[in-house]
């Protein structure tokens, strides 16, 4: 499953319908500015997988159940909850103010209006994400990791990076994310099952043009979260 299956099925199928009507664009408009959106949200994802503290707060956020209404049901807005999966994801202002210029570049959206509805989608994202892992069961490691990123030692304690890769804990995620990491127990292989089926989910599943891409990897490193002190 990509990030675009993930909006393709969100709110029974309509969820592009639904953005179209909220924010007053034809379903074309809704359309291009969400798959410009999809491609921004894959590449700060993937980024994530860098930054264990960040991927950590992800994980707690999709954990936290607050966005499964965003991706079940045409919910009136995205409020708080979707302002903070845009900081989750994207880091900070700066950041999200290149996205929104970016997708408002690429899909002729105007600005004020991809500002607008990025926490909305955002936030169907999450909700997806969540969904997915439940549908796959693997709901209660999605918990169980959101409380192990949240313990002393963060998810480098359970998931054993001390006793695992050289290269310490980005070593283990570096296995982990490339399908290598041998866990230690059962516990621990459920945990590293969940974070890499969350890690392929991180796909945007839509097709950019090459300067799109490289739109997007000029401002990429916008994205990138330092690593824990």
């Amino acid at each position: 499953m990509t990030l675009n299956d993930i909006l393709k099925t969100a709110q029974g199928g309509q969820a592009i319908g639904n953005l179209a009507a909220r924010f007053g664009l034809t379903s074309e408009q809704a359309e291009a500015a969400t798959q410009a959106m999809l491609s921004a949200f894959s590449l700060a994802f993937e980024r994530l997988k860098a930054h264990p503290e960040a991927l950590g707060k992800l994980v707690a956020e999709l954990a936290g159940g607050g966005h499964e209404a965003s991706y079940t049901e045409p919910a009136p807005a995205a409020g708080a909850a979707g302002a903070n999966a845009v900081a989750q994801v994207f880091g900070s202002p700066e950041a999200i103010g290149q996205v929104v210029q970016h997708v408002a570049e690429v899909s002729g959206v105007a600005p004020e209006t991809i500002e607008a509805m990025l926490p909305a989608v955002a936030s169907i994202l999450l909700g997806g994400l969540a969904n997915a892992l439940a549908s796959q069961g693997l709901g209660g490691v999605l918990a169980d990791l959101a409380n192990a990123a949240a313990a002393p030692g963060g998810l480098g304690s359970a998931l054993g990076a001390a006793g695992g890769s050289g290269g310490g804990f980005m070593g283990m995620l570096g296995s982990i994310f490339g399908g290598s990491h041998q866990a230690a127990n059962p516990q621990t292989a459920a945990l590293v099952a969940g974070l890499t089926t969350l890690g392929g989910m991180f796909a945007a599943g839509v097709v950019a043009s090459q300067a799109q891409q490289a739109s997007l990897g000029a401002i990429a490193g916008s994205f990138t979260q330092p690593p824990p002190t």
